[in-house]
């Protein structure tokens, strides 16, 4: 059956089934799982992909895994072919390079048939609380390689027409910290999709494959019809935008990140040519979630009523240079591409877009995970513990609302920990934690804030290691809104009175990113997240909001005068009284002032992006370029355009994706097993 012949009650009752499932996937996840990066965060996705490796619905766990959930399957179809999936398997993948994101997000595959046929995927990407490599649960701030950072899984068979092969998940949990914890993680990961082969079988039994197979094209033209009007709405033309990652790890040199974005009609073309050389350290971001980020930020211009599918994409096209920043080559790490860079991208697009995209764009977010991870043991427990916080903080304000206050960035949708949690199961002891007052960039609507939060060491010999962002260059604001607060990561040793940056005490590069660095019984930890950037002029907001803000403690007093000319007084009962006569004269001073704020940030990313790494790309690099054009021209000398059943998902030659992210050991052991070389 076509989608142009499905009955619209059966295709919406079908449609509304399969954002269930994966919903159903979720909660299974919940109550099945280990390790509180599940349980408690949340850090996991779940979807239904189709045959043709198009996302058809998803769960809204984990957004930066899910348009590159899709880029993993269709390589594992052109990795193995259709011919080589059969009912019962169930793959396992996470390479970057390999359609992944980080490392630690490990996407189980399961291939589901209907009538003997293939008729979906059911897949859950998530993030494992460890990985193996340099660093603690993770977060290796200084890698130079990603075989630094961990485990790399190509994909994989953990079972074989439903027989487990339990030497892969032998051989996996070997390479991990805490074994027992992420077995049962896995098996969670099992059961999840488990649950979407029972309920999408079920479907098919009900109204029939063909029915199922045509609800899931109509649900993608109907995205794709929907998202084509948004884009449509903007005025044609090309808009540029730059942001910077502010240091990669080992060393404090910036990177930039350059977007191009022009819209004809009702497509809209992302560009990302002129952005830096791939670096050094882990801030690189896979081809895959370069594409989730960017699909992020036009999805932003939509509402909730658009379902996430691949038929969003359609109008979307991405480009990202090979060897840079955001498509590098391996073995270049990619640990923060997922947590950081992808935020960037996602301001770098709207940033791009904001003059002429009206009230639906808002100001930079906080901008970063602000991942702070480690371990060691807990003699009182008795047991080696890990431990990964992934913060919250505040949102941009845009036209017609104030930014949200202490929720998780534009790439995420997790939980916090909750202090009971982190007390009860860790040898952390919670000092503080508070609204971060002031973070928000002042504005006619103000950017959201962000929390403090202090923790103090409970264990001896800890490890420690982090990856973020935001420290030295904050989010901006928008249409003269004031940027927000940076980020912070303090350290105050045991007996010691006084904070001091990372790279105060532990002669380290960047003050969020770093490595396998040792902190002691009773020393502190101090993690202040920023706030978003504000929207329109802070002298416009009105005195009454102003004076809310302060009674909430989101905008002290002095900044309160400062920032937005409200003259206030705060009664000992909390409540505020506004001096109308000295607010209109303060006003009209500020008025007739440089605004410090803005020009402050000017200057300093002008000063920023005067630092960034460009430049050819390094020798290394240069020399696998030339190893993957040599083998797809070999590739297409010996293969051509194959047996005339070639095509985007058996053959990468005349794949438009894997012609721009495929590294040349996958392009050689693909042309080897097809006899097009030796395997040597």
């Amino acid at each position: 059956m076509s989608a142009r012949n499905l009955d619209p009650v059966t295709g919406t009752v079908v449609a509304n089934a399969f954002g269930s499932i994966c919903e159903e996937m979720g909660h299974t996840m919940l109550r099945t799982s280990n390790s509180s990066v599940f349980v408690e965060g949340r850090d996991f996705s779940c979807a239904i992909v189709d045959p043709e490796a198009e996302l058809v619905a998803s769960a809204n766990f984990d957004p930066s895994h899910l348009s590159a959930m899709a880029l993993t399957v269709e390589y594992l179809m052109l990795h193995v072919g259709e011919d080589g999936l059969q009912p019962g398997d169930v793959w396992l993948v996470n390479d970057p390079y390999r359609g992944g994101g980080h490392l630690p997000d490990i996407a189980l595959i399961r291939p589901l048939f209907a009538d003997g046929d293939l008729l979906a995927f059911a897949v859950n990407r998530a993030h494992h609380i460890d990985i193996g490599g340099m660093a603690v649960a993770g977060f290796s701030g200084t890698a130079r390689s990603i075989f630094q950072e961990g485990l790399r899984i190509p994909p994989v068979r953990w079972y074989v027409a439903g027989q487990e092969n339990p030497d892969v998940i032998d051989m996996i949990t070997l390479n991990m910290r805490f074994p027992r914890d992420q077995i049962g993680d896995f098996r969670a990961q099992f059961a999840s999709t488990h649950t979407a082969e029972t309920r999408l079988l079920k479907l098919a039994d009900k109204y029939g494959a063909g029915v199922v197979r045509a609800c899931m094209d109509e649900v993608k033209d109907h995205s794709e019809a929907l998202m084509r009007n948004i884009i449509a709405e903007l005025p044609d033309g090309t808009y540029e935008f730059d942001e910077v990652i502010e240091d990669d790890g080992p060393s404090d040199t910036p990177y930039r990140i350059h977007v191009s974005v022009s819209v004809t009609g009702d497509e809209v073309a992302i560009d990302f040519a002129g952005t830096s050389p791939q670096a050094e350290g882990p801030i690189n971001s896979s081809y895959g979630n370069t594409l989730s980020s960017a699909f992020n930020a036009v999805l932003q211009l939509a509402g909730p009523e658009i379902a996430f599918n691949n038929g969003c994409f359609r109008p979307v096209h991405v480009s990202a240079p090979r060897g840079s920043l955001l498509n590098p080559v391996p073995p270049a790490p990619c640990f923060g591409g997922v947590t950081e860079v992808t935020i960037r991208i996602i301001d770098a697009v709207l940033g791009a877009l904001a003059p002429v995209a009206g009230d639906r764009i808002g100001a930079a977010s906080y901008g970063t995970c602000i991942n702070f991870s480690g371990g060691g043991h807990d003699a009182a427990r008795g047991e080696d513990f890990g431990f990964y916080f992934f913060l919250e903080g505040g949102w941009g304000a845009c036209a017609w609302r104030d930014g949200w206050n202490c929720t998780p960035n534009p790439t995420s949708n997790f939980n916090d920990y909750p202090v009971e949690w982190v007390e009860t199961t860790l040898p952390l002891r919670y000092e503080e934690l508070r609204l971060n007052s002031d973070s928000g960039g002042a504005g006619h609507t103000r950017g959201g804030v962000g929390t403090v939060r202090q923790v103090t060491l409970l264990a001896d010999d800890v490890e420690i290691n982090g990856l973020g962002e935001r420290a030295k260059v904050p989010p901006y604001g928008i249409d003269g809104g004031y940027p927000g607060a940076a980020n912070q990561l303090l350290i105050r040793r045991a007996g010691a009175e006084g904070w001091q940056t990372i790279p105060e005490n532990f002669a380290a590069a960047s003050p969020t990113k770093f490595h396998g660095l040792m902190a002691q019984r009773g020393d502190s930890f101090r993690i202040a997240s920023g706030g978003g950037g504000g929207c329109g002029d802070p002298l416009s907001r009105t005195l009454e909001d102003v004076a809310v803000d302060v009674e909430e403690g989101l905008v002290g007093i002095e900044a309160a005068a400062e920032l937005y000319g409200a003259v206030l007084e705060q009664n000992p009962d909390g409540r505020v009284v506004i001096d109308r006569s000295a607010s209109e004269a303060k006003r009209a001073e500020l008025a007739n002032a440089p605004r410090e704020p803005l020009e402050r940030y000017r200057v300093l990313m002008a000063e920023t992006l005067e630092r960034t790494a460009s430049g050819e790309p390094a020798p290394a690099v240069a020399a696998e370029l030339r190893r993957i054009e040599s083998l797809i021209e070999r590739g297409r000398a010996t293969l051509g355009q194959g047996d005339g059943s070639a095509g985007r998902l058996n053959h990468p030659l005349l794949n438009e994706k894997a012609l721009v992210s495929w590294d040349s050991e996958a392009l050689r052991r693909w042309l080897a097993r097809r006899g097009a070389m030796d395997e040597g």
